[in-house]
């Protein structure tokens, strides 16, 4: 969730990417309600940090304990969207706790600070047959999406399974009507 630097003006996409240093990270307000947070966002070097040092240290210097416990760091970018993120964990060791007001990294679940998660082969870690099972359902619409006419102009009158059609978040870049309560977020 970013803003525009300069007042007035209102978020476009397309500016955003050509020129991301026009805009300026609004996620932060929405850190001191969450108690776990899963990070699965690219992010490059141009774009703002979902969650820096910075924020996290006064968050934790003040009187009340935030509630923010554990972060799921699935894009796992060393020093990136969650600045903390410094280091990969394994799947026999897979988590680390940030201690923001020492700035330090401790192996395990126990200490002061929060709970990161940053396995960066998790999707290999899924079951053989959590793959499997969705492979099978998913292959029963196949013909049907091959089938579809993704030229059409709006989404409604693309001839998709229902199951497919309320998965679809995007159509010719824009928010189908499923999703399209995220565009007050954005």
């Amino acid at each position: 969730m970013v803003a525009p630097t300069t007042e007035g003006k209102t978020f476009d996409l397309q500016d955003y990417y050509q020129h991301p240093e026009r805009y300026r990270s609004t996620f932060e307000q929405y850190i001191p309600s969450l108690s776990i947070l899963m990070n699965c966002i690219f992010w490059a070097a141009q774009y703002p940090r979902l969650l820096t040092k910075q924020f996290t240290k006064e968050l934790f210097r003040k009187k009340s304990r935030p509630r923010l416990k554990v972060i799921g760091d699935i894009s796992v970018d060393i020093n990136g969207a969650i600045e903390f993120t410094e280091k990969t964990t394994s799947p026999d060791n897979p988590v680390f706790v940030y201690n923001p007001v020492t700035d330090t990294i401790t192996d395990g679940y126990e200490g002061e600070g929060i709970v990161v998660m940053a396995v960066d082969n998790l999707p290999c870690e899924l079951p053989k047959e959590s793959s499997e099972s969705f492979s099978d359902v998913l292959f029963h619409f196949v013909p049907e999406i091959m089938r579809a006419d993704f030229t059409a102009p709006d989404f409604e009158t693309v001839a998709l399974p229902d199951e497919i059609k309320k998965a679809v978040i995007l159509y010719r870049g824009k928010l189908t009507p499923a999703y399209s309560y995220i565009n007050k977020y954005l």
